[in-house]
């Protein structure tokens, strides 16, 4: 880092004088509003003018004016505006790109017409590196009228640092021209306490240090002083009473200095200060409190916190409290146990206000802002929980009700409540109806509550239309409130109903939620039983569920080649008794191919049908045989001898009286086949001279490409190779 310098005084001094215009204003009286500046700058060791120097006008920040020194070394500065000047101006030598180091001097001559600077000397290097280096540290512990400032040499450049301390000063870059602490010599770390400092105002700083071959700066270093203010708050009021209150402050930061007083403001204006009441608290920092005694009853007091060092006295924020009335304070209760008549309320005494509390209670009217004018009901003094009855009430009429006390300073009311009494009359529910007939139903329901006053009719209503009242269809189940339960008759087939249970007493009849029911159509119900062979009887029925009321006069069977049959003409029809229950029907035997199948029944009110059930017969009266749980159906021999394979492709392609799930029999299911082969029929047993063999579904192509047989006539199984053929019997598992 390069070190500058500028040595006037005992320096020699070159003039060079030269002519410049100006503007003149108060040229009568030698003042000039702007001043030009001409110089020379030459080198210490040679006395030799230096050619490319930056020379500038700044104040640190900006820079005002510049030029650049010639052959000759020569610079002129002009125009500087005196008016503008109202801070510290300083000329600025620049010797970096001549590698040599810059200087500084505060700018003179302001208000002159010119001003010359003789010549101004820039250091070589040589002498530079004999200079001492120092540092300016941070500074800190800054309060209002202190700062604590430090620095350190850390080299002295081959020469005892003789002196070293600090410059301070209002404008950048001071020296020792300006405010100087002298701190000793030699080298080392070294700190001083600025006193005697202003508040509220910025310094700037540099340490220095000297030794025989000049004097060194450190870096710049610029602080501010506190303004001496304290930050303190105003707490809020806390138990606040008739004639006391506790308030308080908080001082977070004595502003720099040290508080020597602190406390509270008060009176009934605003914004009071130490002029007003005012209590003493300590001293220093951190929160503090005060009891406030004597008060007036019901007054607004205005007060803040003050904290006083030798800068000043600062407050906080002003706070308003209002002392109490000494009347009591009280909540009213919500009122509860509502009646027709009656009610419940009552209040809570938080606070009796300073003074005992002689009477307590509540007071009700209907017009709002009840009191003890008004209809009241007392319960005990003193403080805490109470509670009161009214009664006499009026039924459905809303009222207002406020809890009251009274102590020797009068009366206090409690927050109003608003209830309405209830209107009287009963509660009704109505229940779901059940057992519903083409003719009757029961209703149930219950009264639970009289609503005060006794239920003199209760029961049902009903009509087929909505919301029945007891002006139409109702029955009356008696007195007192419980449970209901009524069948109502006479009702229509088919048909809506509505219905609501009700009760009355004295104040009315209420009426339960409206329910709704249908009447059945009174016609039976039947199903249609599935269509089976038996002993070479096709056989179907049904079932009769219900009669719908009515007794069924007949039941039966209908069925043909169309779907949907019924008792007219295009259809046979079979007749199986009467009731209900089950029944069973044959079918003609001569039919054949597909029929639909529906069961009837027949009452006062009709006939309804089952649900229909489609059918081959031809199908039926396929051979069928038990095995493993299962009942199998076996189509007939299509006369065909097949390779193995063409049996197989015949039996999963088949199709036949609507089904296409057939396949080839297991060589178990052959078994039992052969065993019932009499039952079932159509196995060819002899084939000319050899014997009947039938496929089973096992093979064995992959490995040694052969199939098995089964020999209807010896009932054996026999491995036969691919150029083997035999009959087949296609079967189909139906459950």
């Amino acid at each position: 880092m390069k070190k500058f310098f500028i040595f006037f005084g005992s320096l020699a001094i070159i003039f060079t004088t030269l002519l410049f215009s100006c503007v003149k204003t108060l040229e009568e009286e030698g003042v000039y509003s702007t001043t030009d500046y001409i110089g020379t700058v030459v080198e210490k060791s040679t006395m030799q003018p230096i050619k490319g120097v930056k020379v500038q006008v700044t104040d640190g920040t900006h820079v005002h004016a510049s030029a650049i020194t010639n052959e000759q070394g020569a610079f002129e500065l002009k125009g500087i505006n005196f008016e503008e000047v109202n801070k510290n101006y300083y000329l600025w030598l620049d010797g970096t790109s001549l590698d040599l180091p810059c200087a500084q001097e505060q700018l003179k001559g302001l208000g002159r017409k010119t001003f010359d600077y003789k010549t101004l000397i820039l250091y070589d290097k040589t002498n530079a590196s004999l200079l001492p280096t120092v540092t300016t540290e941070e500074v800190s512990d800054v309060s209002a009228l202190k700062a604590k400032v430090g620095g350190n040499v850390t080299s002295d450049g081959g020469h005892e640092v003789t002196q070293k301390g600090f410059c301070y000063a209002l404008h950048q870059t001071p020296t020792l021209d300006d405010s100087v602490r002298i701190c000793g010599a030699g080298n080392g770390k070294y700190t001083y306490t600025l006193s005697g400092l202003s508040k509220s105002t910025t310094y700037f700083l540099r340490a220095f240090a000297t030794n025989s071959i000049g004097t060194v700066y450190g870096a710049q270093k610029t602080f501010t002083t506190k303004d001496g203010k304290a930050s303190i708050t105003t707490t809020a009021a806390t138990e606040v009473k008739h004639n006391s209150a506790i308030v308080g402050g908080n001082i977070t930061d004595d502003g720099g200095d040290a508080i020597t007083a602190r406390g509270i403001c008060w009176g009934t204006s605003e914004n009071p200060t130490l002029q007003n009441n005012h209590t003493t608290d300590g001293n220093g920092i951190g929160s503090f409190s005060h009891t406030l005694q004597n008060l007036q009853t019901f007054t607004t007091y205005y007060y803040r916190a003050y904290a006083t060092n030798s800068c000043g006295t600062t407050y906080g924020t002003q706070k308003i409290f209002k002392s109490k009335s000494g009347l009591p304070e009280l909540t009213t209760t919500n009122p509860t146990n509502i009646t027709a008549t009656s009610a419940k309320s009552g209040g809570n005494i938080t606070d009796n206000g300073g003074f005992s509390v002689t009477t307590r209670g509540i007071c009700w009217n209907t017009l709002g802002n009840p009191d003890t004018n008004d209809s009241h009901s007392s319960s005990g003094l003193g403080n805490g929980i109470f509670t009161v009855n009214m009664t006499n009430l009026h039924v459905g009429t809303t009222y207002h009700v406020r809890a009251y006390a009274v102590n020797q300073q009068g009366i206090a009311y409690g927050n109003e409540h608003t209830f309405t009494t209830e209107n009287g009359l009963p509660s009704v529910t109505t229940g779901n109806t059940s057992s519903i007939t083409a003719t009757t139903a029961v209703c149930n329901g219950s009264v639970s509550d009289d609503g005060g006053f006794a239920i003199t009719a209760k029961g049902f209503c009903w009509s087929t239309s909505q919301y029945p009242t007891t002006n139409e269809q109702h029955n009356n189940l008696g007195t007192g409130t419980g449970t209901l339960t009524s069948s109502i008759t006479g009702l229509t087939r088919n048909t809506t109903y509505y219905v609501r249970a009700y009760a009355t007493n004295a104040n009315g009849t209420v009426y339960g939620t409206q329910k709704q029911f249908t009447t059945s159509s009174g016609l039976p119900s039947v199903t249609t039983t599935a269509v089976t062979m038996s002993s070479g009887q096709v056989v179907s029925g049904g079932n009769v569920t219900s009669d719908g009321g009515y007794p069924v006069t007949a039941r039966g069977i209908c069925y043909g080649t169309y779907p949907n049959p019924d008792l007219s003409s295009a259809y046979t029809h079979t007749t199986n008794g009467t009731g209900t229950g089950y029944f069973t029907s044959l079918i003609d035997t001569s039919t054949s191919g597909t029929i639909y199948v529906r069961a009837y029944a027949t009452n006062a009110n009709g006939t309804v049908y089952g649900n229909q059930i489609t059918v081959n017969l031809d199908y039926l009266r396929l051979p069928t045989f038990s095995y493993n749980g299962h009942t199998y159906r076996v189509a007939p021999d299509p006369g065909v001898l097949y390779y193995w394979s063409s049996a197989d492709a015949y039996c999963s392609g088949l199709t036949l009286y609507g089904y296409s799930d057939w396949r080839m029999p297991t060589q178990a299911e052959l078994v039992m086949m052969c065993s019932l082969k009499d039952i079932i029929g159509g196995f060819s047993l002899v084939d000319g001279s050899a014997r009947t063999m039938y496929w089973s579904s096992t093979t064995n192509i992959n490995n040694n490409h052969y199939s098995i047989m089964f020999d209807f006539c010896e009932g054996d199984f026999y491995s036969c190779y691919l150029e083997c053929t035999g009959h087949v019997r296609p079967i189909r598992v139906e459950n």
